[in-house]
């Protein structure tokens, strides 16, 4: 396999095809989507986000014209039948239209898969690609408007608690971590804001802290079961606009707590410069480490990854 930050000469061939066109996408299972061949994709919204950024980043570097293209089979962000856009980056971005007969170029896993590499140079990169490529619609942004006007004028302190389905990608630290990384820090801030999939946690620390917490009237579990492994029965879009909406509101706090989750790692990616403290286990420290390192090899060139 050709380490990230290179291609091999078959591939940069294929990409050098008359009227090529990158096509970002969760493709069969180039992306480890097990649901796949049942024409399900179980990903969460940010690790299809980030992968959306690597991709228009690897596309701009090869100077390709690029789509992003969820419409392949069911997400757990596609809209309800006959009333939303089937590619569900359409109902949230704005999107441009490729020239008509283009020839699609699928992107590949080690050019486009959603690693976390937690290192303030990188982060930033990937801001730059943000604010150069994303665009959101202009319902979405009238939402972002009036949350930063409920914000305006708080010193807060944001926390992303992700705590249903976690453990079944890195051990989560204990609720009693969190708090007690909390409050130390709560003194200093007006408000805590809190991003959560865990409805009991919310409610928990509501009572723990009254009159500080804010959050989102958005839809939480209930249970342990991830909040997207709806299997239809939800508002997909609704899902993805929602979670969207909670990583930009971390990303207006002035420091943050964060899990070792794509939506944590988002929220740095709107605002690279905020403080943060990363509130994870020792499981998690050390895959984050390991991958950091994978990153510097692969840039000093010792070995592929």
């Amino acid at each position: 396999m050709p380490k990230r930050s290179a291609i091999s000469p078959e591939r940069r061939r294929e990409l050098q095809i008359k009227n090529a066109c990158y096509v970002i996408t969760c493709y069969k299972d180039e992306f480890l989507c097990k649901d796949h061949p049942n024409g399900r994709c179980d990903r969460g919204f940010f690790s299809l986000f980030l992968q959306v950024l690597y991709g228009m980043a690897f596309a701009k570097k090869y100077d390709l014209p690029y789509r992003v293209d969820f419409s392949n089979v069911q997400y757990a962000y596609s809209g309800n039948e006959n009333s939303d856009p089937i590619n569900f980056w359409e109902a949230l971005m704005v999107q441009g239209s490729p020239s008509p007969g283009f020839n699609p170029i699928i992107n590949l896993r080690y050019e486009t898969h959603p690693l976390r590499i937690w290192n303030r140079h990188f982060i930033r990169s990937l801001h730059q690609t943000l604010q150069s490529e994303i665009r959101l619609q202009d319902k979405l942004l009238e939402k972002v408007d009036a949350i930063k006007q409920r914000f305006k004028g708080f010193k807060i302190l944001g926390l992303h608690a992700r705590r249903t389905d976690h453990p079944t990608e890195v051990p989560p630290v204990s609720e009693r971590v969190l708090i007690n990384t909390i409050e130390k820090r709560i003194p200093a801030f007006d408000r805590l804001f809190v991003a959560t999939d865990d409805a009991a946690f919310l409610e928990m620390l509501k009572t723990k802290f009254p009159q500080k917490v804010l959050a989102h009237d958005f839809i939480r579990s209930a249970n342990q079961k991830a909040i997207h492994d709806h299997g239809g029965s939800t508002n997909g879009i609704l899902l993805g606009e929602q979670a969207l909406l909670d990583c930009l509101s971390l990303s207006f706090c002035q420091e943050l707590i964060l899990s070792p989750s794509n939506l944590s790692y988002a929220a740095l990616v709107f605002q690279p410069e905020t403080p943060y403290t990363l509130a994870e286990s020792g499981a998690a420290a050390w895959s984050r480490r390991k991958t950091l390192l994978a990153y510097r090899l692969n840039q000093w060139g010792i070995r592929k990854w």
